[in-house]
């Protein structure tokens, strides 16, 4: 399972979601203000979000980290949960006007099974209708997410199908978390009113069936046929991403937990020279070097923070020979010690 979670986090990390999320999470915070210390770290991290638009594509990393900071400063570990139910058309840019647009809700959770990768990219749901629910399951296509991310989409989806059908009281029949299971459980019942399973293999929501037939408030048929074109097409020119570079990065992944993290032993996975290798990588403005210590930087906090791996498993996964020299290298990114940073993170929390 840690082999996968670690594949996982690095090969989202070459995805994005939607600009427009930005502003659910700014929404959250103009609603929750802070002051203080905690304000003005909040201040900041408003002018890192107010960067991204509608035309805009957000880094995973950067939405994680947003998420991360606000979970910490709230000190609400569930924090998704709670920004999930401030969702709005706006947030969902054309996908959410084109759900409201639909006569009924299965309309609507088609578009958003068609259209995800205009919010998200990565792992696209799929569903299964069996024993009067359907269900939308996240896959390990391309790996886990986070906590703080994957609650926020159940809770938006929870709170954007009553926005669209004009109630407040509508429920999943089960929702499933990746994650492991928290102390608290108060919010879950509070926030999802349904059966909550952690641990699972794929982060999923179950709605019943009997759900799909409720009308939207807003139908617009005419409007609807629009913008699908529109959808359709913003779907067409969207980047699938480089595949050179989800190759390179699969491969550094392998070189690393080989214990060989070097160019030489990548270019021998990808099966070309070292010299086309750094072509390549010149050609997109990369530096193998950079593009290692960086990755493996990103992945070291997040094992940290997730809690799950000893020093010596991350040091392992991260092509490190001994936990020391992981250690030393921590050290030299973050000016303090792997247990010292995980010390503040849960402290923080």
């Amino acid at each position: 399972m840690f082999k996968y979670f670690f594949w996982g986090l690095a090969m989202l990390v070459n995805f994005n979601v939607a600009g427009d999320l930005a502003n659910l999470l700014l929404s959250y915070l103009d609603a929750n203000p802070l002051v203080g210390d905690r304000g003005a770290e909040l201040d900041q991290l408003r002018i890192k979000l107010a960067h991204y638009n509608a035309n805009a594509r957000m880094p995973f990393v950067d939405w994680w980290n947003a998420l991360e900071v606000i979970s910490r400063l709230y000190g609400k570990p569930y924090i998704g949960l709670e920004v999930g139910t401030y969702i709005q058309p706006n947030h969902c840019g054309i996908l959410g006007y084109l759900s409201l647009s639909c006569e009924y809700l299965a309309e609507a959770l088609q578009r958003f099974e068609r259209f995800q990768r205009l919010l998200y990219e990565g792992n696209a749901a799929s569903t299964r209708t069996e024993g009067g629910v359907i269900t939308f399951s996240w896959p390990f296509d391309h790996g886990y997410s986070t906590r703080e991310s994957d609650e926020t989409l159940i809770s938006c989806l929870v709170s954007y199908v009553n926005m669209l059908v004009g109630k407040d009281s509508l429920r999943p029949a089960k929702v499933g978390f990746v994650h492991s299971k928290p102390e608290n459980l108060g919010p879950y019942s509070k926030l999802l009113g349904c059966d909550v399973e952690f641990g699972c293999r794929n982060t999923y929501i179950a709605f019943p069936l009997s759900m799909l037939s409720l009308k939207i408030e807003k139908a617009d048929p005419a409007l609807r046929a629009l913008l699908d074109q529109q959808a359709g097409a913003l779907l067409d020119v969207l980047p699938n991403g480089d595949l050179f570079e989800q190759e390179f990065y699969k491969y550094v992944l392998r070189a690393m937990q080989d214990g060989k993290p070097t160019m030489d032993e990548v270019a021998r996975y990808m099966k070309i020279s070292s010299r086309t290798l750094h072509r390549r990588l010149e050609e997109r403005q990369l530096v193998f070097k950079q593009l290692l210590k960086k990755t493996r930087q990103q992945l070291a906090q997040q094992y940290l923070k997730e809690g799950r791996l000893t020093l010596s498993e991350i040091a392992l996964l991260l092509g490190y020979s001994e936990q020391s020299a992981f250690t030393r290298a921590f050290k030299a990114w973050l000016d303090e010690t792997p247990l010292q940073f995980q010390k503040r993170f849960r402290a923080a929390k």
